[in-house]
């Protein structure tokens, strides 16, 4: 007997997957590596600029605090743009 086979699940956001076929899994995949990496990034400077700051080294403190700084804030920025990109494209 031939049955019929059930309806794909809907995907959602439905103004994103309402027409055409299903995106090939590759390139999800590949954004969602994409999207990590920049994660990994922001992860990357903050932690630099909290070690930089931590550790005592032979560099004028000035110069040490703002090079801390500026690095944990590029980390911030960088987190801040992927998070309003994420809610933007969901």
């Amino acid at each position: 007997m031939n049955t019929p086979e059930p309806p794909a699940p809907r995907r959602f956001p439905r103004r994103v997957y309402g027409a055409g076929s299903e995106p090939d899994a590759r390139f999800s995949l590949a954004n969602e590596r994409t999207f990590l990496a920049w994660i990994r990034t922001a992860l990357a400077l903050i932690s630099a600029g909290v070690a930089l700051e931590a550790f005592v080294l032979p560099i004028a403190p000035a110069f040490r605090l703002g090079a801390s700084l500026l690095l944990i804030l590029l980390g911030v920025v960088v987190a801040g743009l992927l998070l309003a990109i994420g809610l933007l494209i969901q």
